[in-house]
């Protein structure tokens, strides 16, 4: 310990050093106190909702995950980076027209469970199979606004399980670090499939990968 303490303050005493963490010890217990008691009171970011502008471009997305920023200390930066990547891709679909002209149609009613709602499905059924592209979610969820007005909240990958199970791939699908959810047929699809849901365009504080949203309203 000596041999550090010579090599840190080479023109300080060891006894002038050993009084200086004597006298500092109890400040730096007081700091640490004031630091836990500061980030104790943080309120949760996590219940911001996030902009749902139709001009959102790449950069702008990358700041969105700024909105769930607790969250996003538990993420791997791959992760963010692929969340931010995939608002970029869809946030041209807060435009309902746009999404529909781009092949995705009401594919369910409005979805809810005594833990949340996904809202409508707008399916892409031409791109449901076995190919995974994180880019490219196979439904885009959708809650019906007050004035009547679809406001895009989030996305769902759907993965054909048969056919991605036949390539064959030695595990489920993954999100960065997420993995996907299994279900089996005949609820909610009619073949068994890998499916996520990804939050994206509107806080989930269940999570970001959880089914069901408590944000989400089927009114």
């Amino acid at each position: 310990m000596n041999f550090y303490l010579k090599i840190i303050f080479p023109f300080q005493t060891q006894k002038t050093m050993k009084n200086y963490f004597q006298n500092s010890f109890g400040s730096l217990l007081l700091i640490f106190s004031v630091i836990f008691s500061f980030t104790s009171c943080i309120s949760d970011e996590s219940n911001l909702d996030l902009p749902s502008d139709p001009n959102v471009g790449v950069e702008q997305a990358i700041d969105y995950t700024e909105a769930f920023s607790l969250e996003n200390l538990r993420m791997d930066p791959a992760t963010l980076k692929m969340l931010a990547d995939l608002r970029g891709a869809t946030a041209k679909y807060h435009d309902i027209e746009v999404a529909m002209t781009d092949g995705y149609a009401l594919g369910s009613p409005c979805v809810s469970s005594p833990d949340g709602g996904m809202g409508y499905h707008f399916v892409n059924f031409a791109i449901v199979d076995g190919i995974y592209d994180p880019s490219m979610p196979e439904a885009l969820l959708y809650e019906m606004s007050k004035n009547g007005q679809m406001k895009l909240v989030g996305v769902e990958f759907i993965i054909v399980k048969e056919a991605w199970d036949i390539i064959p791939h030695t595990m489920i699908p993954y999100f960065g670090m997420q993995g996907f959810d299994v279900a089996f047929a005949p609820e909610p699809l009619p073949f068994d499939n890998y499916q996520l849901h990804a939050w994206i365009w509107k806080n989930n504080p269940s999570g970001i990968f959880t089914k069901f949203n408590p944000n989400v309203m089927c009114n």
